[in-house]
């Protein structure tokens, strides 16, 4: 919300286990539907998000959120990290 870059040294975890609010998938600056980006409007579910000090690391992994198992959000940012979904929108 600073956007200043984040300074991770370590692999972080982070949760959200009530899940979160409807976001882009895409752009981490996104306020709604009508920014730049892929917006997701369907709520999130509860989630464990992980960082990594080199996002060269996640080069490779699904970038999708589409399917049910974990992938990156905000690819290719300073901000990019990996969602891991505990539940899908069904079983909330």
């Amino acid at each position: 919300m600073q956007k200043s870059k984040p300074q991770t040294d370590r692999v972080g975890f982070g949760y959200m286990l009530q899940g979160g609010k409807p976001g882009s998938d895409t752009n981490p600056r996104a306020q709604g539907p009508q920014d730049e980006g892929v917006w997701q409007s369907d709520p999130r579910p509860p989630h464990i998000m992980v960082v990594v000090p080199d996002s060269k690391d996640l080069e490779g992994l699904p970038t999708d959120s589409g399917g049910a198992g974990p992938w990156v959000m905000w690819s290719g940012t300073p901000y990019a990290h990996i969602m891991i979904p505990l539940a899908g929108n069904g079983d909330l």
